[in-house]
């Protein structure tokens, strides 16, 4: 199965149409942009004439629509229940949604980074209980190192700490919080060697994987590597070193969190609108407004953040390179999330009472996700103190004023 995304060369009705028509009329409802996910899936390479922006647009709203049919409280609770979403699995998949970030030339979609970090801030919103932030970012090291892209679920075998270590063409460590291993059908991990980073490839049957869940009942699991010799390994990535990908994967969890929260606020606001008490809705009280009104703050700043660090890493030439100029907005971005994943939920759940801790009430999906996210790949305080670190040593080096103005330029724009 091809989940190469593309446009058919038939005219669609829009002025850049390839047939070379001048249409009298362009109606929107012909054009691609309207088309379901599933017809969107029925087609193969992107229409002549479209350009980044408008492809990007295409996928976030086919993503959309997606998610809204086929991910409801009940296929997440029943998820977290044992039962696999298998429905949804193959959609997502057929859609080329795990895609977004491997070139056209490899069969992927070759969408922009902030296209794939969109579709994570959607699917997080939706409590999506398939790992499609996992295997976009594994996908990606795949494409940025060379190696075969398979196409479906894989794994990231990366947790923020210590790489796995490369010697003799075998590698040896630890990871304690790998994402996405019962569903993927490959492994992807970083390991170094000599201070460089490679990109090795297991079958997850050929590595130890003890597997566990996270406080929000998704599927983690520690892989011990004695010796094990990887199915492919990729030479050496140039410009990727290991905080450049621990600094990649904590802003894949705050553009998570901006997204949970941005749903826990509206499932409150829609629930004080409803919620009678005292003869009037919730939302009428002024304690319970200035609740939500915390909610909507924090919810707003974290987006902010979050948006200015895709800025950022979008435009950088080596966006695994951790340097200073994308080490500041990520940080930042990580610190804000984090610190309004504890705010956001006690907000919510004080406002929702007694529905909110229900099993069949979703508030809880986002909530637990949320608290498990804040703290993977570096919680707040770790990257509180590397933001500290990072301008005291732009005070070294430059002077206070000009550290001052720079970090001020990141964290204000």
């Amino acid at each position: 199965m091809s989940c190469r995304i593309s446009w058919p060369t038939v005219c669609c009705g829009h002025p850049r149409s390839p047939c070379g028509a001048v249409p009298t009329r362009y109606s929107r409802a012909s054009s691609p942009v309207a088309w379901g996910y599933a017809e969107l899936a029925a087609h193969g390479g992107f229409i002549m004439g479209f350009d980044m922006e408008e492809t990007d647009q295409l996928i976030r709203d086919t993503a959309h629509r997606l998610f809204t049919d086929q991910c409801d409280a009940e296929t997440v609770n029943g998820s977290e229940c044992g039962e696999a979403p298998a429905r949804l699995q193959k959609a997502v998949l057929e859609a080329g949604l795990t895609l977004a970030w491997v070139p056209e030339v490899a069969g992927g979609v070759g969408g922009s980074l902030a296209l794939g970090f969109n579709l994570i801030r959607q699917a997080a919103g939706f409590a999506l209980p398939v790992p499609l932030a996992d295997t976009l970012v594994a996908s990606l090291l795949q494409a940025e190192s060379g190696l075969a892209i398979t196409g479906g679920w894989a794994a990231l075998a990366m947790d923020g700490g210590d790489l796995p270590v490369l010697a003799q063409g075998e590698i040896n460590g630890v990871v304690e919080a790998a994402t996405g291993v019962p569903e993927a059908e490959i492994l992807v991990m970083p390991v170094t060697e000599g201070g460089l980073i490679r990109i090795a490839v297991f079958a997850p049957s050929d590595v130890d994987v003890q597997h566990y869940e996270s406080l929000a009942g998704e599927a983690r699991s520690r892989v011990t590597l004695n010796s094990a010799v990887p199915d492919q390994l990729s030479e050496p990535v140039e410009g990727m070193t290991a905080d450049g990908l621990v600094q990649f994967c904590a802003l894949v969890r705050a553009c998570q969190i901006a997204g949970a929260l941005e749903k826990m606020g509206e499932l409150t606001v829609g629930y004080v609108k409803e919620r009678q008490q005292f003869g009037r809705p919730l939302g009428k009280f002024q304690a319970v407004q200035h609740k939500v009104a915390d909610i909507a703050g924090e919810s707003a700043i974290t987006g902010a953040a979050v948006e200015q660090a895709i800025r950022m890493m979008s435009s950088h030439p080596a966006p695994f390179s951790g340097s200073m100029d994308i080490l500041l907005p990520v940080a930042t971005a990580k610190v804000v999330a984090s610190e309004a994943a504890g705010k956001v939920p006690r907000d919510a759940h004080q406002a929702h009472g007694a529905m909110g801790f229900s099993f069949e009430y979703p508030l809880h999906q986002y909530s637990r996700r949320v608290w498990s996210w804040r703290e993977e790949f570096g919680s707040e305080f770790y990257w509180s103190e590397r933001l500290g670190m990072a301008v005291a040593s732009e005070i070294d080096t430059h002077g206070s004023g000009k550290a001052a103005t720079r970090a001020w330029d990141v964290v204000s724009r």
